[in-house]
């Protein structure tokens, strides 16, 4: 498997309208609301979301992700999935659909060593 690149993370903060100011505000991103507990923030091919420390959603778990990032690669997703099994690596969730940075894209869900989630994704 070979990954291209990055197409978006995750980041749990402690108040989502003091970040979407400082990042619209100082970095220039474009802003979306997702609710009162989260937000997207969208640059170039890419997309940071962000989640409400206090409102912290398990992704496919028993408990929130120290973080998570998303890979894009251009392989299908059954060969991601017969990788990661020639791997040893277990699959958390999916495969199925996400909202990627610039439309959907088949998604699976591992851990890494640390228990951070990674998304391993195609368009």
């Amino acid at each position: 498997m070979k990954i291209e690149r990055i197409d978006h993370l995750n980041l749990t903060v402690a108040d989502i309208a003091r970040s979407v100011a400082f990042y619209q505000q100082v970095l220039g991103l474009e802003a979306e609301s997702m609710g009162e507990h989260r937000a997207a923030l969208h640059f170039g091919q890419q997309k940071i979301h962000l989640d409400a420390a206090n409102n912290a959603r398990p992704m496919g778990g028993d408990k929130r992700m120290p973080a998570h990032i998303c890979f894009i690669t251009r392989e299908p997703v059954p060969e991601v999935m017969a990788h990661l099994e020639r791997c040893g690596v277990p699959v958390r969730m999916g495969p199925g659909p996400r909202a990627g940075a610039i439309g959907t894209i088949q998604s699976v869900y591992i851990d890494d060593p640390d228990q951070n989630s990674i998304e391993i994704s195609s368009y």
